[in-house]
């Protein structure tokens, strides 16, 4: 005989249910370290880059013969784009290294950054929608585009990025500071770092076209010393701007 499923038992009233609320600012605040994490992994993975270009061999990723003697060398390379290398285990195993660190520092990273009190929030936003804040966003995009050239050894559009980095720098330091004496002075600091890696850059990364090859010649020493500069600059720049970027996420 079949046995009759039992009806479900009727709700008796005591039940409750919860609704979460929102609360506002956890949910900016949330936001806005998510924000600056990303940030970090950013700014973490571009110097890994630069790192892994500082210490691989001076061939590893240049197409064509490298040549030269005493602190330059040469890099000859045909008119037409060369096949992309194939990049070695080591460069690899590095990368991956680095893609590791990179999660582990962000965290760091965005707990470093420079904050400005509750009541200056507008003076803020006013900057950055100014002048001040378009001169910052031009600075971070070719200061990227620089390290990222280094990291690649695409060395003729890190030496246009760096020249146009410089310009970048000159206007950023002309606007209006920001309104935060804290951050202002670690942002001057960062902008006199990359002032610096950029005249380095510019100068040790010399270039020849002729109608057949492309001539690049290198002051090794000089490059990595920029790049150096770069990564230290790019710290302070993240420290100071932070904040300020991450309104933009």
């Amino acid at each position: 005989m079949d046995r009759r499923p039992e009806p479900a038992a009727p709700d008796d009233g005591n039940e409750q249910r919860t609704a979460r609320a929102r609360t506002p600012g956890a949910a900016d605040g949330g936001s806005r370290r998510v924000a600056l994490i990303a940030l970090g992994i950013g700014l973490c993975m571009v110097g890994a880059g630069v790192a892994i270009a500082v210490f691989s061999s001076p061939g590893g990723g240049q197409a064509g013969h490298v040549a030269g003697a005493g602190n330059a060398a040469s890099a000859t390379t045909p008119a037409a784009q060369p096949t992309p290398p194939v990049p070695s285990s080591r460069a690899t195993t590095r990368a991956g290294a680095a893609s590791t660190r990179a999660g582990a520092a962000s965290d760091g990273l965005a707990k470093s950054v420079l904050r400005w009190p509750s009541g200056r929030t507008r003076q803020i936003l006013r900057w950055d929608a100014g002048p001040g804040g378009k001169a910052l966003a031009a600075v971070g995009e070719q200061m990227g585009t620089a390290m990222q050239s280094a990291g690649l050894k695409l060395y003729a559009q890190m030496q246009l990025a760096c020249a146009q980095l410089a310009s970048d720098v000159g206007t950023a330091r002309a606007e209006p500071p920001i309104p935060d004496s804290a951050m202002q002075r670690l942002y001057a600091k960062a902008l006199a770092g990359l002032s610096r890696a950029a005249a380095d850059c510019h100068t040790a990364i010399s270039i020849h076209i002729d109608d057949e090859s492309t001539d690049v010649h290198l002051n090794r020493p000089l490059l990595n010393r920029s790049r150096l500069e770069f990564a230290a600059a790019s710290k302070k720049l993240y420290r100071a701007t932070g904040e300020i970027e991450a309104l933009h996420h």
